[in-house]
């Protein structure tokens, strides 16, 4: 993509963003994102823009190799159930389908792109601090992509109707910033059973063999009103390519080398998952 049709492009999204380092609104010029600090971003001609420059990519454990793992396992329809009670959740709460969104820790922009099919009047943005993973998240254009901390996110005060968050640590502080008053968290988190075959092949090697999402659910309960909770729980048989990418793309099996991820294989694999729907309180904790 030519620069100068990424900046055309990203006019339209403008208005949602801000300076993550002062807060201040963009405006676009010689290719570069300004703010009114003066700070500046240069525009990607691969249809992204960093706003985390200072980030080492090189230690990210999710790399691009994770990211083709992840996008095959999309493709293939394991976490289908899970967008389906998504989708029904915002035209529920957004009948018409004009919303703006940003999906945090959109990694290669799965739920992002699911976000724009489905509601093409939304405005929508991914954003996650791997590059990789937005890199690849760019080859779908109808979308503002952006390499961004979520401690810190580009978006404007009270801009989204929507935040999506998908399996990604959360920040209420900066949540409650950037929602609208009467704005909607969609968290998804684990079910207790979630990738259960994989936590039962190395349960030797997890500091906490048994998932129980209990303590979160009262955390988040504390920040907010749950207005719908939503169970997906369903299993599904794996081919041993969909095993392998399974074992590649999780983070319990950060710790295993190569060679003994390629000595294990799984038969099928639970998808159990917490659909939430909230309306964050004005005032919460940070964590």
């Amino acid at each position: 993509m030519k620069v100068s049709a990424f900046a055309r492009q990203l006019e339209t999204y403008l208005p949602g963003m801000c300076c993550p380092k002062c807060g201040q609104p963009f405006s676009l010029a010689n290719a570069q994102l300004r703010c009114t600090s003066g700070h500046c971003y240069d525009l990607s001609s691969k249809g992204y823009v960093n706003l985390a420059p200072g980030h080492d990519q090189s230690r990210e454990k999710y790399d691009a190799a994770l990211f083709d793992s992840r996008s095959r396992i999309f493709e293939g329809g394991f976490y289908l159930p899970l967008w389906r009670a998504i989708r029904e959740c915002i035209a529920q709460h957004f009948p018409v389908g004009d919303f703006s969104a940003a999906d945090i820790g959109c990694g290669e922009g799965w739920y992002t792109r699911r976000l724009t099919e489905d509601f093409p009047a939304s405005r929508c943005y991914g954003i996650d601090l791997s590059r990789d993973g937005i890199q690849r998240a760019t080859r779908h254009r109808a979308a503002c992509w952006l390499v961004g901390d979520l401690k810190h996110l580009p978006l404007a005060d009270h801009s989204m109707d929507v935040l999506l968050d998908v399996l990604t640590p959360a920040d209420y502080a900066s949540f409650r910033r950037v929602l609208k008053p009467d704005g909607l968290l969609l968290k998804a988190i684990p079910g207790n059973d979630y990738l259960k075959e994989i936590r039962g092949l190395v349960k030797d090697r997890l500091r906490n063999q048994d998932y129980d999402n209990a303590r979160v659910l009262e955390h988040l309960s504390a920040q907010g009103e749950i207005l719908q909770r939503v169970t997906v729980h369903e299993t599904f048989p794996l081919s041993p390519a969909q095993s392998a990418d399974f074992l590649r793309m999780t983070p319990m099996t950060f710790s295993l080398a190569e060679g003994d991820l390629s000595g294990l294989a799984l038969q099928e694999i639970t998808i159990h998952m917490e659909l939430l729907a909230v309306r964050l309180h004005e005032k919460g904790d940070a964590a």
